[in-house]
């Protein structure tokens, strides 16, 4: 099932806010390969769903080193964690392909839904004192 960018998935900062809406484009991608089997479309998208990851990633943590965010420590390590999932997931795939395929999205949906919903809010207030809207 495709997920749908809503507003309360929103931080109110138009660069984090397209950043977060690509990589839905890239997850429903996935989806969409996954529906017709496409291996290596997958593949593909599991490269570019960890390169894009890793870009939004720091495009954060520049602004949490920079406005000197207090939660700084513990959301980068919630990013490092979700990087070496992504990543387990992509190595296990080689080997198992489409049995792991609905685990890996499943864990997607939920990290996304809950990382933008809970812990990418915790810092909205931080980035729109500094002027970054």
């Amino acid at each position: 099932m495709a997920i749908l960018w809503s507003e309360k998935l929103s931080v109110g900062v138009k660069e984090i806010d397209d950043q977060h809406k690509k990589f839905i484009e890239i997850m429903n991608e996935m989806y969409a390969a996954i529906n017709i089997s496409d291996k290596q479309k997958i593949k593909e998208l599991l490269k570019k769903l960890t390169e894009y990851a890793e870009l939004h990633f720091a495009t954060e943590e520049k602004y949490f080193d920079l406005f000197k965010y207090e939660n700084s420590d513990e959301h980068k390590q919630l990013h490092k964690e979700m990087i070496v999932k992504v990543l387990e997931f992509e190595n296990r795939y080689e080997t198992e392909e489409l049995n792991i395929l609905l685990e890996l999205l499943d864990f997607l949906e939920n990290w996304l839904t809950d990382h933008l919903e809970n812990q990418d809010q915790k810092y909205v207030q931080c980035f729109h004192d500094n002027g970054l809207e």
